[in-house]
């Protein structure tokens, strides 16, 4: 265990340093200049291969869309770039312009792309279109920020029990399709934005991957690739082997879910949630400012997300397992007594 604290804690340090670095050089408006100007010139990356179902916009409609990226639609932003609202049409967008990283800047873009344009799921961001120009991203806009924000604000726990459904249904969803899964990668608070209704979607695809399924076993078969995520968030076997797994998904999914149950953004919530259980205090680490939770099932709860959260993959409950979620669902139906178990369709990759 302290290995793994050791390596996570590393982790946390390099993507600090990286964030710092991208920090350090241009601000949201001097880079869509830049970017204006770098489109005006050669290519920086190979061309893109924009799927037929997605909309590709000009730079000068980008321009259009955000007033000239005025400060005022400015959102926020990450390593990857800044993020504008804007309008297309009658159409309300949140335009996401990557930094220029290269090549791996480019196939994270063409990934999301590529991933993006073949789901069709209620609590998925949706993709509108690109701006090959500009390597920007078009999405529908969701007013109400990321999940982390909300959650810092104050969210009752029914809110919080629907929106953990929702993202569960998310991730069923993207593991069941045949004969690919598809592997988030990188699931997070901040990666999990809100409508005006505060309904979840789960976005940045950048770094999903697609993993073949065994036919007749149902069995994923992992990926090998570079450590790729968030430091916290990540599997820790994925970060020791390199070989990433559906229950990498679960693995970050265990720890929203104690976020959620708690309210601590501290990404050593999972020690903290293991004492309380240890001590049989569930009580005293579950957010008090959602209101009175119904202690009995939010512990189960708890016990399943620690699950998620084990170092042995084997022991990681299937998102795709109704038997397995059930103290989620039974809390689900609490909130909505007709609420009955996702269902999700498995299409073909």
């Amino acid at each position: 265990m302290e290995e793994i604290d050791r390596l996570q804690k590393k982790l946390k340090q390099l993507q600090g340093e990286e964030r710092n670095h991208d920090d350090r050089s241009l601000s949201p408006r001097q880079m869509a200049a830049s970017l204006k100007r770098k489109s005006l010139s050669e290519p920086r990356y190979p061309e893109l291969q924009i799927p037929e179902n997605i909309e590709q916009f000009s730079m000068s409609q980008i321009e259009k869309a955000t007033d000239n990226f005025h400060s005022r639609n400015f959102i926020g932003g990450g390593g990857y770039g800044p993020v504008y609202k804007g309008k297309v049409g009658s159409t309300s967008v949140a335009i996401k312009l990557l930094k220029p990283r290269g090549r791996q800047g480019f196939s994270e873009y063409q990934q999301e792309v590529v991933v993006l344009s073949k789901l069709e799921h209620p609590h998925i961001v949706r993709l509108i279109g690109v701006c090959p120009e500009s390597c920007g991203l078009v999405y529908e806009h969701l007013p109400n920020g990321t999940l982390k924000d909300r959650l810092s604000k104050g969210l009752l726990w029914k809110d919080r029990v629907r929106i953990l459904g929702e993202l569960r249904s998310a991730l069923a969803y993207l593991h069941s399709r045949r004969p690919h899964a598809i592997i988030h990668a990188d699931v997070k608070l901040t990666n999990i934005l809100l409508d005006a209704g505060n309904a979840s979607r789960l976005g940045d695809f950048g770094t999903a991957l697609a993993v073949h399924v065994k036919p007749l076993e149902e069995e994923t078969i992992g990926r090998r690739t570079n450590p790729m995520g968030t430091a916290g968030y990540m599997d820790p076997v994925f970060f020791m082997t390199g070989e990433l797994t559906t229950e990498s998904d679960v693995y970050a999914f265990g720890m929203v879910i104690l976020q959620m149950l708690t309210g601590l953004l501290d990404l050593n919530v999972a020690e903290q949630a293991r004492e309380a259980v240890k001590m049989d205090a569930v009580h005293s680490v579950l957010d008090a400012s959602a209101g009175p939770w119904p202690e009995v099932q939010a512990e189960k709860l708890m016990k399943l997300a620690l699950r998620c959260c084990s170092l042995e993959r084997r022991r990681r409950p299937a998102i795709t397992s109704d038997a397995e979620w059930r103290s989620l669902d039974i809390l689900r139906a609490m909130v909505n007594p007709a609420s009955k178990s996702w269902k999700w369709n498995s299409h073909a990759s």
